[in-house]
């Protein structure tokens, strides 16, 4: 067999066996809902409102059971308790909503235990989904592989203990035919090794000649989710609205008090199409900002307070004017300064592809990578906005709406 060698790693999503939903995690979300009613209620059978408490909270159980491995296929799993914690959170508080405006009969006491025995269950199987051995046949991406993967692999001699193949299908070597041959009579899935390098780093790969970036536009079939996405953000937006609208004027005082008046400032940004507008953002330094200056230029004129409100994200609360407006999405690519965007289009051809969306007030590289700080960091955040565009879906926008709280609370990424 040649030159094959082996890769263990554990996907983030299930590229060699996708399933809509796994079984075992039906069973598995059925039972805390079950063992709780046993232990709260005693043996069925349970009669009227105690059996449709049950129900019903077996249901907003599967539902977050769903939700979180939907939002688990995706990479960068190093914060699974809290996406446990999120969905479980998010649909008891729904069924709870649900159990009161019905006036339904429901037990404090069921369901906090139904919920404590929900999360270790569902943490166990994001935690202990086996690897997957992949037979990595060489050549072009598959060699990056390695790199990023930062391990050396075992050579291997046949496909025989192989759960699928992964090459470079884009840069084939001829010898690698009869591997592929013999692995499509076995029944193996073959994965492209552009996939597989997404599934683990959430990047797409910008080498030239650029192939694996185009496919970020060629990939995109969103159909009707665009029009859904603008009206779930314009209704999240209006929902919290008070919130905002309190935060605002508090972040505008204390603004105000410490730079004087105005306590905002328009800044000219590119926008779906490479249409220009305007992008508002509390001040934050003396003075007005450097067209074309990174935020790191300007650090000795930030602020204590500028600085905190950045650390925070709270300088930002101006542009949900531009969501509203239709300007930005609350989830895209973060528009780009116009004298910035201009110069990368000159200098990397696919830059211009994160003009196909809109853009947002948060995005996958603002959750994964943070700011980025000169051109380098530029260019790995235009492979993290390729992979947004390239697999844009409400499971997506959930998960980074999920790890922007987390950032927010953190301060991750901060300039």
């Amino acid at each position: 067999m040649w030159a094959m060698r082996v890769l263990e790693i554990q996907l983030p999503y299930r590229l060699v066996k996708p399933r809509a939903f796994p079984r075992v995690l039906l069973g598995l979300s059925l039972v805390p809902a079950l063992v709780a009613g046993l232990i709260v209620f005693g043996f069925p059978p349970w009669q009227g409102g105690v059996l449709g408490l049950v129900l019903l909270t077996a249901l907003a159980h599967l539902l977050a059971f769903f939700s979180t491995d939907r939002m688990a296929r995706y990479p960068g799993g190093r914060e699974a308790w809290g996406l446990v914690a999120f969905n479980l959170l998010l649909f008891t508080l729904l069924l709870i909503a649900f159990l009161a405006l019905g006036r339904l009969y429901y037990s404090r006491a069921y369901l906090l235990l139904s919920t404590l025995l929900a999360f270790p269950l569902l943490l166990l199987y994001l935690r202990l989904l086996p690897p997957v051995r992949l037979a990595l046949v060489p050549g072009g991406l598959s060699d990056r592989l390695g790199e990023v993967l930062g391990g050396a692999f075992r050579p291997l001699e046949d496909l025989e203990a192989a759960e699928g193949v992964v090459a470079d299908l884009h840069h084939l070597d001829p010898r690698a035919l009869p591997v592929l041959a013999e692995a499509s009579l076995r029944g193996l899935p073959i994965l492209h090794a552009g996939l597989v390098y997404e599934g683990c780093t959430g990047r797409v790969p910008l080498e030239p000649p650029f192939g694996e970036g185009l496919m970020a536009l060629a990939a995109k079939d969103l159909g009707l989710y665009p029009l859904f996405k603008r009206t779930f953000e314009v209704g999240l937006v209006l929902l919290f609205s008070p919130l905002i609208l309190l935060l605002f004027l508090l972040v505008a005082l204390l603004v105000y008090l410490d730079l004087g008046r105005p306590v905002l400032f328009a800044q000219e940004r590119v926008g779906l199409g490479g249409r220009p507008f305007f992008a508002y953002k509390f001040r934050t330094m003396r003075g007005r900002p450097r067209e074309g200056a990174y935020a790191g230029e300007e650090e000795g004129r930030i602020t204590p307070l500028g600085r905190f409100l950045r650390r925070y994200r709270l300088d930002e609360l101006p542009q949900f004017w531009n969501v509203l407006k239709g300007d930005m999405s609350l989830i895209g690519p973060r528009p780009e300064q116009r004298v910035l965007a201009e110069a990368y289009a000159r200098e990397n051809p696919l830059y211009a592809l994160r003009h196909t969306v809109h853009p947002g007030l948060t995005g996958w590289a603002q959750v994964e990578q943070g700011y980025a700080q000169g051109k380098e960091e530029t260019w790995v955040k235009l492979s993290y906005d390729l992979y947004y565009i390239k697999h844009l879906s409400f499971w997506l926008d959930l998960r980074i709406l999920f790890k922007t709280l987390w950032v927010i609370l953190t301060g991750f990424g901060a300039k």
